[in-house]
C-alpha cells in the first residue's frame, strides 16, 4: 500500500453544523486540539504505479465502484457508544479511546455491510503511530494524522497530534479523534466491499496526471462514510445545540470556496445517514476536489 498525503483541515464541526443545520464540515473554532494539524488522514492503493501508459482514463466500468450493493443497503445503525471519560493526554488514554470508538463503529457498520451481501470483518488493532514510526504501509509522515493499511486492516493513529492539555478543550479533542477514526474506518468499509481493490486497479491504469482524481474519489468517499455514520448516530452521540459548533478541529473557514465540495458531500451523507449518498466514483472529477 502507498500511504499518500492530502493537505487540508478536517472538521466534524462542519460535518455536523453544516450538514445537520446550516451546512457541513469544518469550523473556524478555537476549540480544536492544541496542535492544529495541516493534513488529513489518507489511503492510497496497495499497488506500485504501473508501467502501462494510456492516453486517456478508461471509463469506470467496475460494479464495485459505480453500482456497489453498499449504496443500496440503507441507513447505518444507530448504536450506543460506551466511551472512556478519561482526559486525552497520553498514548494510553488516546489508544484506549480510539479503540473503544472502533468497537462502536463495528456495531453500526456491521448490519449495513451484511445487508449489502458482504462478510463483515472488524478492522485490526488501533496502533500507536507517532511521526516517524513504521506502519504496515510505510512510515508515518509528519503532519499525517492516521492511515488505514489493508495489509493488516490496521488503523495507525498519530495520537500526539491530538493531545489536548486544556480541560475546556477536551470535548473538541474527543470529537476530532472520533472524526479521524471514522474516516479511517471508511477506508475499511471500502476494503470490505471491494471498492479499495478496484480503486487500486483504476489507479494503476490511468495516466499519472489522472491519478490524483482517483485519490480524491477515495478520500472523499471515506469522509462521506464518516459523515453518514455521524448522521445516523446524531442522537446517540448527542450532536445537537452548541455541540454542532464544537464538534471537530478548529481552523475551518466556511468562506473558503475550495471546501465547497467537501461541504456538499458531507452534508449529503449526514442527512442520508447511510452510504447511498457517497457514490463519488460516479461524480464528475471537479466535484471531488478538496478532499
Amino acid at each position: 500500500m502507498i500511504a499518500a498525503q492530502v493537505r487540508g483541515v478536517l472538521v466534524l464541526a462542519g460535518v455536523v453544523a453544516m450538514l445537520g443545520v446550516s451546512g457541513c464540515t469544518r469550523s473556524g473554532l478555537d476549540s480544536g486540539p492544541s496542535t492544529t494539524p495541516t493534513s488529513v488522514p489518507t489511503y492510497a492503493p496497495p499497488l506500485e504505479p504501473s508501467g502501462r501508459t494510456v492516453r486517456r482514463p478508461e471509463p469506470i466500468k467496475d460494479e464495485f465502484l459505480l453500482h456497489n450493493p453498499l449504496y443500496r443497503a440503507g441507513r447505518i445503525a444507530a448504536v450506543t457508544c460506551s466511551l472512556p471519560t478519561a482526559k486525552l493526554v497520553d498514548q494510553r488514554t488516546m489508544i484506549r479511546y480510539a479503540t473503544a470508538f472502533v468497537a462502536c463503529l463495528d456495531r453500526a457498520w456491521a448490519p449495513v455491510i451484511s445487508r449489502a451481501g458482504f462478510d463483515f470483518v472488524p478492522p485490526g488493532a488501533v496502533h500507536s503511530s507517532p511521526t516517524g514510526s513504521k506502519t504496515a504501509c510505510g512510515v508515518m509522515e509528519e503532519g499525517t494524522f492516521g492511515v488505514y493499511c489493508d495489509d493488516d486492516r490496521g488503523i495507525y493513529f498519530n495520537w500526539p497530534e491530538y493531545v489536548v492539555k486544556e480541560s475546556y478543550r477536551q470535548e473538541a479533542g474527543r470529537a476530532s479523534v472520533q472524526y479521524l477514526i471514522a474516516h479511517e474506518y471508511g477506508h475499511h468499509v471500502q476494503w470490505l466491499t471491494g471498492i479499495s481493490d478496484d480503486y487500486a486497479v483504476r489507479y494503476g491504469v490511468v495516466p499519472e496526471a489522472a491519478r490524483q482524481t482517483e485519490v480524491n474519489r477515495s478520500e472523499m468517499q471515506a469522509h462521506c462514510f464518516a459523515a453518514a455514520f455521524f448522521g445516523a448516530n446524531r442522537a446517540s452521540l448527542r450532536i445537537r445545540g452548541e455541540r454542532l459548533d464544537h464538534y471537530g478541529h478548529g481552523g475551518y473557514d466556511r468562506s473558503d470556496p475550495e471546501l465547497s465540495n467537501f461541504d456538499r458531500w458531507l452534508r449529503q451523507a449526514f442527512r442520508a445517514a447511510g452510504p447511498g449518498g457517497c457514490r463519488t466514483w460516479a461524480a464528475p472529477a471537479k466535484s471531488v476536489t478538496g478532499a
